[in-house]
């Protein structure tokens, strides 16, 4: 097989921090709005001890740690070469999802680690909370004050398409050698992106294969590629990724441990953004240009622009929704009447 193109570009490497711990994450991530690799950030976990010994030690502790519940194991040809996708024509994936226990999936990875085109095969995230509820406390990546969702990835050699997240994201590479190929949000247009409602992780993501990119048919990833960085993870590494950062995923060893979390910079009643792009594009995209100008116009004075002194002028008492930040009483009126007025 021919060396993956994304390993022959010539990226350069994402910054790098030595001094950051468990004990001071927060206080040093904040502000920081470019990824970060933060070296041996989880070397202390005991699930890191477990991988460095062995991919079998590694299931064994997951196992140990295991709710019993069964986990979603996701399972596609080798032909696929690992490549979590759709399947030729968009109307479906390139895998199954089955109902399994963790057992079972982890003997399938390891009993098929000596293939020389393994078969992919992985849990994608799932909730610590739920699923393997005793690793939190045992592996604390020091977050819990900003109450992140917590999951766990595991599977064998599989790659994840560009996408990106909304809420920020401390990766931490419990097992396996991990790579991610990381692209800034304003690169969307460049990485021809899928379906907004239909995609494999339930995440849009870049239609462009990183490792033979068709440079034809999507010719504007050359200038995507102009942009982009790549962190290289060992066990114990971790990477920090600001929030809508695009990023492509690859696990690149027998068995491979990704422990997520997953918080947001505003009031969870607030809602999430994607909404608000639905419900533009329901009542905004299809008008004429003069009157998308318009919208984009009142977009940015009362969105995108604005701030604490942006309703100055107006009496406090009668700023409304204007106010800043909004109160968990207003934004609750404002969903009120946005439910009411979407049933029209």
């Amino acid at each position: 097989m021919a060396q993956p193109f994304i390993e022959t570009a010539g990226l350069p490497s994402t910054r790098e921090a030595r001094d950051i711990t468990p004990d001071n994450a927060l206080e040093a991530l904040a502000g920081i709005t470019e990824p970060l690799v933060l070296r041996g950030y989880c070397a202390g976990f005991p699930a890191v001890a477990a991988a460095k010994e062995s991919p079998q030690k590694m299931a064994e502790y997951l196992l140990d740690q295991y709710s019993g519940h069964p986990v979603n194991g996701c399972y596609g040809a080798a032909e696929t070469g690992g490549r979590v996708f759709y399947n030729e024509d968009l109307s479906g994936f390139n895998f199954e999802t089955r109902r399994v226990e963790l057992g079972e999936l982890l003997d399938d990875i390891l009993t098929g680690a000596g293939a020389q085109r393994a078969a992919m095969r992985y849990m994608p995230s799932s909730e610590v909370s739920y699923w393997f509820p005793r690793f939190s406390a045992a592996n604390d990546a020091g977050v819990a004050s900003v109450s992140p969702i917590g999951s766990l990835w595991l599977g064998n050699k599989v790659r994840i398409a560009a996408h990106y997240d909304f809420p920020n994201n401390l990766a931490c590479n419990i097992a396996g050698k991990r790579r991610f190929t990381l692209l800034p949000p304003e690169q969307i247009g460049n990485l021809y992106p899928g379906p907004l409602e239909f995609a494999p992780g339930g995440q849009e993501i870049s239609l462009v294969d990183f490792y033979n990119p068709d440079f034809e048919r999507f010719p504007r990833f050359r200038e995507a590629l102009a942009c982009a960085q790549v962190a290289e993870l060992e066990a114990g590494d971790a990477l920090y990724i600001p929030g809508m950062w695009w990023h492509h995923v690859e696990s690149l060893d027998t068995l491979n441990v990704l422990y997520t979390h997953w918080w947001r910079d505003s009031a969870p009643y607030l809602g999430r953004p994607t909404n608000a792009l639905l419900h533009a594009m329901l009542g905004l995209r299809d008008l004429p240009p003069h009157q998308r100008k318009a919208w984009r116009a009142l977009f940015d004075y009362y969105v995108f622009e604005a701030d604490a002194e942006s309703a100055e002028h107006i009496e406090p008492a009668a700023r409304g929704i204007q106010e800043q930040p909004l109160s968990l009483e207003k934004a609750m009126q404002l969903r009120a009447k946005l439910q009411n007025d979407l049933k029209r």
